[in-house]
């Protein structure tokens, strides 16, 4: 289970079963979902928040996955993850209408420190679809470094080149300050 990690305005804790009928109602929004890797199913189903859920919970509980809802006054508002067996570590959405209010920077540093100073990982792999500029914004002044670009990665709403990036420990404590100034 993912511990409760607090920012400024945000409560990042642990995703649960009973997040399910929240993330069926906010999740399946083509500006949430469009960047995302075509695994998710699009349309997304009536039970796509309990499938997800039966395949994430069980990753949760062998502690090889942290996945945190992201919380605002008590409501999911969205979930950021960090898959530390993965061939990418973090991965997050935000509902729309709480984009460019800083959230995902609150956040980010939340679960970067963890990644970091907790579980002393050395390395983050990250991983987004060339147009999804919000994503790649926020590794950016983050410190990570783009080591790669795949072509022609299926997401849910097309098939695009994937950016490769890399933010080791020692380049998130240089840009950690500067990170959490600059609200995207």
């Amino acid at each position: 289970m993912a511990p409760t990690l607090n920012t400024a305005r945000l409560t990042l804790r642990s995703i649960r079963r009973a997040d399910g009928p929240r993330i069926q109602l906010v999740f399946p929004r083509m500006e949430i979902t469009e960047y995302l890797n075509a695994s998710i199913p699009w349309p997304y189903p009536p039970d796509g928040a309990e499938q997800f859920l039966d395949f994430i919970l069980p990753q949760i509980e062998s502690g090889s996955r942290f996945v945190w809802a992201i919380t605002l006054g008590g409501e999911l508002i969205g979930l950021i993850d960090l898959d530390v067996e993965g061939p990418f570590h973090r991965g997050f959405w935000l509902i729309p209408v709480h984009h460019k209010n800083g959230y995902m920077t609150e956040a980010v540093t939340a679960v970067n420190d963890f990644a970091f100073d907790v579980l002393k990982m050395p390395l983050m792999r990250l991983g987004n679809a060339v147009p999804n500029l919000g994503s790649r914004r926020i590794k950016e002044k983050s410190g990570a470094v783009l080591v790669d670009v795949i072509p022609d990665v299926p997401f849910v709403s097309g098939v695009f080149p994937e950016e490769v990036w890399e933010l080791t420990a020692e380049a998130w404590r240089e840009n950690r300050t500067n990170f959490m100034q600059r609200r995207d």
